[in-house]
């Protein structure tokens, strides 16, 4: 299995934080946006006023908002009851699965986000005063059970930005142990819909982000009623192609195959799928899997043998290597749905160019994984400051469950962490040569928003086994 298949699990897609509702209720309407609209970039964007000779010095801030960090008042009540905090301290868990033989350094750009995170949240005087101190597990995909064992044992107050492809073998400890978390992503339904789970940008499996359908739509009007799905034979992937197939056609979308499956490992010979496309009549390929080698080798073969059409496809093709590896224009028609502020376009949001600033400084690599991180790990860092002298895992669940508007300060379109709803913007970009452009907005740093592009999904295998109940919690490990 290549890094970028697995990594498709972590493709997801959006700070301002709304105290609402409490309890633990994940059913929460995600907010109204008005139809047909466009938000305006999240970057900051307050007009500046000449301060007072007494007024406080402006606080750091990372986006448009300040960072949840800082020396506090030396007041923490903290008795050394709740695991993993003390007066002075955080202890916290957060992994990857870079150890994976298959694919050194899987997923290494989460982690790299996290350890600078906490590294400038402690030079800035911690949540509250409290240094934090975060422990690594790498679960190199399979050992995943055994990563999560290492945090619960270790006494960790909280999981925050881990990524680990295979967490649905992981619950029946995080479970057992009762450790919180809140993840770079999510792939198993019974994970993304668990109890004391949020994110910073929801996958949940009752709902997907839909108006990369209505966008493409909207630029091959025609194209769209004869759709042909080719799948990486991996359960998220799966998951994401019967989500496709599931809410598309209410945009207009239409399926002559929708069941082709290849080797999550790669193809020798990506042939007899271009011949089955061609056969089936599809004028447009609806992909799920990686860029590199997967999709460029597809395509080069498409290109070959005649079967020129679009390919829509996820945002973990927003990466690099996949831009500078098409220099041969085999990927010029690919289409990508995003729900971030891409990376060319920092110089009009300040919370991309914090976040690359960021990482650059710390030494890390950049990629759309440590974004996802960075936003968990704001999302984890508001609710615990919020709670002030006394910090427990309840207070911290409860402010993230009364976070209804979040944009990870700016990094992402909106969405509801706290009622476990994906975001209702989007952006599509197109790769054309070596460059990423947009298609839809036009408009540097903006996304288009309807409500309607929050589609309920239902009767998907992922979804029965996670076995929701009137919550929208999973009960698959529960043993209700």
């Amino acid at each position: 299995m290549r890094q970028s298949v697995v990594r498709f699990a972590a493709a997801s897609v959006a700070l301002t934080l709304v105290v609402t509702a409490c309890g633990k209720d994940r059913s929460a309407a995600p907010a109204a946006t008005a139809p047909n609209s466009t938000v305006t970039t999240t970057g900051a964007g307050a007009s500046s006023t000449t301060p007072a000779t007494d007024a406080k010095p402006a606080l750091p801030s990372f986006g448009d908002a300040p960072w949840p960090c800082g020396k506090g008042d030396g007041a923490n009540a903290d008795t050394g009851t709740e695991i993993g905090v003390t007066k002075d301290s955080i202890s916290i868990a957060y992994g990857d699965d870079a150890g994976y033989v298959g694919s050194p350094g899987l997923s290494h750009e989460a982690s790299d986000a996290i350890k600078a995170l906490v590294a400038q949240c402690n030079d800035l005087g911690g949540i509250n005063g409290r240094k934090i101190t975060a422990n690594y597990f790498d679960a190199k995909i399979f050992d995943v059970a055994t990563a999560m064992q290492g945090a619960c044992d270790g006494k960790n107050f909280f999981l925050v930005g881990e990524g680990w492809a295979f967490d649905g073998q992981q619950e029946e400890i995080r479970l057992g142990c009762k450790l919180p978390a809140v993840p770079t992503y999510t792939v198993s339904a019974a994970f993304a819909h668990a109890a004391d789970v949020f994110q910073g940008v929801p996958n949940p499996s009752d709902e997907t982000p839909a108006g990369v359908f209505e966008q493409v739509a909207t630029v091959f009007p025609t194209e769209v009623k004869k759709v042909a799905t080719l799948t990486s034979g991996f359960g998220a992937t799966i998951e994401t192609r019967d989500k496709v197939v599931a809410v598309s056609p209410s945009f207009g979308w239409g399926f002559a195959e929708s069941t082709l499956e290849y080797n999550p490992a790669g193809e020798t010979d990506w042939t007899p799928f271009v011949k089955q496309i061609k056969d089936s009549g599809a004028t447009m390929v609806s992909w799920q899997g990686s860029c590199l080698p997967g999709l460029q080798l597809f395509a080069q073969t498409a290109k070959a043998n005649g079967l020129d059409v679009p390919i829509v496809t996820d945002s973990n093709h927003y990466e690099a290597k996949c831009a500078a590896a098409n220099t041969d224009g085999a990927l010029d028609k690919m289409y990508i749905r995003f729900g971030f502020i891409p990376f060319e376009e920092a110089d009009v949001n300040k919370a991309t160019k914090d976040y690359l600033d960021l990482i650059k400084a710390k030494g890390g690599d950049t990629s759309l994984l440590g974004m996802q991180a960075t936003s968990s790990f704001l999302l984890w860092a508001t609710a615990a400051q919020k709670c002030g002298a006394t910090l427990t895992r309840q207070c911290t669940l409860d402010n993230m469950k009364a976070t209804h508007s979040w944009t990870g300060h700016g990094l992402h379109a909106e969405t509801d962490p706290g009622g476990n709803h994906p975001p209702k913007c989007a952006v599509l970009l197109h790769l054309e040569g070596t460059t990423y452009k947009r298609v839809a907005p036009t408009e540097r740093g903006k996304f288009e928003c309807k409500d309607a592009w929050i589609a309920k999904v239902s009767g998907t295998p992922a979804l029965i086994a996670a076995k929701l109940d009137e919550n929208r919690i999973s009960q698959q490990f529960t043993g209700k």
